[in-house]
């Protein structure tokens, strides 16, 4: 363990702090890199990915702060001291970026499908740089082991879980960019690394020392479950044949062509052909 990397002046630099800061600046260049192809302003991109790290970090923190509500009812000021317990949930990361990812896109009319598919593999990728840190730091400890592997944390061989957690993030993203070379549908690629995370996680939970509160199964491993199930549902919908359709054009402003949204709508809503004869000079061409 390492929990304080460095010294910068009075100030102690953790080691969790750093590779989250590593995390976030692969994921943002991840998406820029990958969002290049639509067209859309890389400064804007930046701007996104910068809000949606704050939004994340905000959702993180509630996301702790309610699982552990009990540790913050006697010191209420401890909510907004991350510095301390580098207390964050990954879920309410995702749901905190997610809903920002999702008002700036509208205000940029963007398409969220496009964005969700080119985020999600640097989600994994970030995912798996933060591990680095929770290792370092001592959180998301495994089990004490007696496996060759095992790390030696609070006085003690245990699971490593962090490097098991780093393995399954790349595991995830190799299996996204596999996957989007695939038809699907916008949008899907972002369930699609939901589900796997979500299940590897909830596998990853057996070595993990975390209290048990719903029969064998962590909190953890109870949440990741119904995220797996509820993505998979989603994730096997939208990567149907029918489902696969080009989503909306993106012009150089970033905004759905308005000429591919029309034709898009017609081809929906087209009935069959009818047997009736064309009118005559119908296909003509106009003078």
């Amino acid at each position: 363990m390492k929990p304080v990397l460095f010294q910068l002046g009075p100030f102690p630099v953790s080691s969790f702090g750093v590779f989250l800061l590593l995390a976030f600046v692969a994921g943002i260049l991840v998406l820029r890199a990958r969002t290049g192809r639509f067209g859309w302003d890389p400064g804007e991109v930046l701007d996104l990915s910068l809000y949606a790290i704050i939004g994340g970090v905000v959702g993180a923190r509630i996301g702790y702060v309610l699982v552990n509500l009990r540790d913050f009812a006697g010191d209420p000021m401890r909510v907004v001291t991350i510095w301390k317990d580098a207390g964050l949930t990954f879920y309410g990361a995702l749901a905190g970026g997610a809903l920002v990812a999702w008002l700036y896109s509208r205000r940029r009319g963007w398409s969220l499908g496009q964005l969700a598919d080119a985020a999600a593999p640097g989600l994994a990728v970030g995912y798996a740089i933060a591990m680095i840190g929770t290792l370092l730091y001592g959180l998301n400890y495994g089990r004490p082991a007696s496996v060759p592997w095992a790390v030696t944390l609070f006085g003690e061989a245990r699971h490593p879980t962090q490097l098991y957690l780093l393995a399954m993030a790349l595991i995830v993203f190799g299996l996204l960019r596999w996957a989007e070379r695939r038809p699907h549908a916008p949008g899907a690629l972002l369930w699609a690394f939901l589900f796997l995370y979500a299940a590897g996680r909830a596998i990853v939970e057996v070595w993990m020392d975390s209290p048990r509160v719903l029969g064998p199964l962590t909190l953890a491993q109870a949440v990741s479950i119904l995220v797996a199930l509820a993505s998979a549902l989603v994730w096997t919908r939208r990567s149907r044949p029918g489902a696969a359709a080009p989503d909306l054009a993106v012009g150089a402003a970033g905004r759905p062509d308005r000429g591919e949204e029309l034709r898009a709508l017609a081809d929906r809503h087209a009935g069959p052909p009818t047997d009736a004869p064309a009118q005559a000079g119908a296909g003509e061409p106009r003078d």
